[in-house]
């Protein structure tokens, strides 16, 4: 137990660690865990969030503010085996009154480690590499390694996710690359549903100094189902910086494909 209460220590520290901004596409807003398609088996999740208030002033000219936005972010995920899924994401976002393509991401989940394999937490990683439409991300190309581990105590689960991007395109590409955490914790109050927090802190260059008001501190409150017909999780947001948006909503569908 002792190594467990190192490893809720660590994850909560690292979680809340304030970290500088940086401006991206918000289409996917989520805490990975050890959820893994088996072999052959496929899924679908459609995230959706929208801000009602968010930051107004763009970091780059011409970029789309997430301020009364809303996006749409269709998954498809497949089990390949050995520990690995392959996931394609198409984002698209509302801009005057109207949606448009924002971005295509792949992605290659590997989770090595599995408690339900006998192993004392589960850890892994996901690779995933961005194209995203310019009014989106000043780095059309980028790159993701997203760190991942966690344990269930019980009916707690504490997932935490280290994140290192970089930018894979000009004017960007030459820039040091930027670090971000995501943190959930949450609790089963009866079969197949849970409640929690998740937080998000993101990076700007991970050589540049820390200035938390010009960091991303964000928090939210979680509804988790993992139930018929449809698997959901849905929370609501608090922004805890300037440069974070004030209020944002969000949702993920889950639907299993035959």
């Amino acid at each position: 137990m002792r190594c467990y209460s190192r490893v809720l220590l660590l994850t909560i520290f690292l979680g809340l660690f304030p970290v500088l901004g940086h401006a991206v596409l918000q289409d996917e807003i989520q805490v990975y865990d050890d959820a893994i398609n088996a072999k052959g088996e496929a899924s679908l999740e459609v995230h959706l969030n929208s801000t009602p208030r968010g930051v107004q002033t763009p970091s780059y000219p011409g970029e789309v503010m997430n301020n009364n936005g809303v996006r749409v972010t269709p998954e498809l995920a497949y089990g390949l085996g050995n520990n690995l899924e392959a996931g394609l994401y198409i984002s698209y976002a509302n801009h005057d009154n109207k949606f448009q393509y924002a971005a295509t991401k792949v992605r290659l989940k590997w989770l090595p480690y599995q408690e339900e394999h006998g192993d004392a937490l589960f850890a892994g990683v996901n690779f995933e590499v961005a194209n995203v439409q310019p009014q989106f991300d000043q780095s059309r190309y980028n790159g993701e390694a997203r760190f991942i581990i966690g344990k269930h105590f019980d009916e707690w689960l504490i997932s935490f996710n280290p994140i290192v991007g970089m930018p894979l395109s000009q004017p960007d590409i030459h820039q040091a690359p930027y670090f971000s955490t995501a943190t959930r914790i949450s609790r089963e109050v009866h079969p197949d549903l849970a409640l929690g927090v998740e937080y998000y802190s993101s990076l700007n260059q991970i050589n540049q100094p820390i200035n938390y008001q010009n960091t991303q501190q964000l928090g939210f409150l979680m509804v988790y189902y993992d139930g018929k017909p449809i698997a959901f999780q849905a929370g609501v947001g608090k922004g805890f910086s300037n440069s974070t948006d004030s209020l944002t909503l969000k949702a993920i569908l889950s639907f299993p494909l035959p």
